[in-house]
């Protein structure tokens, strides 16, 4: 049995114990879906960061002196193994931004189509009267300290 998040386990009449293990679950989808949101930006920036500065690079210290000749930057650059493991390196970058932007897609549409059924279902969820105003309170304590809208199905 997972622990279950200080703030939704005070939810004492609020809601019930299957309630708050689905909002506990949300709030760890979103959080996988932040995680892999940062690892993606990092991802990127990082490969842009390199792939300007080797462009840079290769203007100022292979194009500039050479004039421009293709054959000539292509051989200088083909010669050198550091140019090829820079060159590596972006690809690599560029791919592992690749993954972590699938994973990112991915846990964002778990993490969407959770929060949607939990809206969907809040009429079962808070059946009675009494308890459907406690909603209420529930949903902006998801809001205020997690950050995740229940009032409305849009992104």
């Amino acid at each position: 049995m997972s622990i279950i998040e200080p703030s939704i386990q005070l939810l004492n009449n609020h809601t019930d114990e299957p309630t708050k293990q689905m909002l506990d679950h949300l709030v760890d989808r979103k959080r996988k879906f932040e995680k892999y949101k940062n690892k993606c930006f990092q991802a990127q920036f990082s490969t842009f960061i390199l792939l300007m500065g080797f462009i840079v690079y290769l203007y100022a210290f292979i194009i500039k002196p050479t004039g421009g000749q293709i054959d000539v930057v292509f051989q200088m650059i083909f010669d050198n193994e550091i140019h090829i493991f820079f060159i590596l390196l972006i690809v690599a970058g560029y791919a592992t931004a690749r993954y972590f932007k699938k994973k990112e897609d991915k846990s964002e549409t778990e993490y969407h189509n959770l929060r949607c059924e939990v809206i969907r279902k809040s009429a079962e969820l808070w059946p009675q009267p009494a308890q459907w105003q406690n909603r209420h309170e529930v949903f902006k304590l998801m809001k205020r300290e997690f950050d995740i809208n229940l009032f409305h199905e849009s992104k």
